[in-house]
């Protein structure tokens, strides 16, 4: 768990006490500590259009590795934090092609 929190915020996401009440909400399958990353089954092109996404993730299914989730992948998205694109001069820009604010909001069974 602190590896998949610690790898989500390196890529520039956020882990959330409460979905707040403006952002788009997805749930995960599965979350992948190594990269903190999540993956996404069922998603709509606001996941990709919103300013700000929420992701729900039970903390039952965050494995270690992207090895471990592999047989599990179908059709999806992997996100593990906020659009992020740069240019030549390496000019950051955030929410290019994507939320501007990412978070996970985890639940227990």
């Amino acid at each position: 768990m602190e590896e998949f929190i610690k790898n989500l915020q390196l890529a520039g996401g956020e882990i959330l006490d409460t979905i707040p009440k403006d952002w788009y909400v997805a749930k995960a399958k599965f979350g992948v500590s190594e990269n903190g990353s999540v993956f996404v089954e069922d998603y709509t092109k606001e996941l990709f259009l919103s300013t700000n996404v929420a992701v729900i993730l039970n903390k039952a299914h965050i494995y270690p590795t992207m090895m471990d989730v592999m047989e599990q992948t179908t059709e999806g998205v992997f996100i593990s934090g906020p659009s992020k694109t740069a240019d030549v001069e390496s000019f950051l820009v955030l929410g290019a092609h994507g939320a501007m604010r990412f978070g996970v909001y985890l639940i227990s069974d």
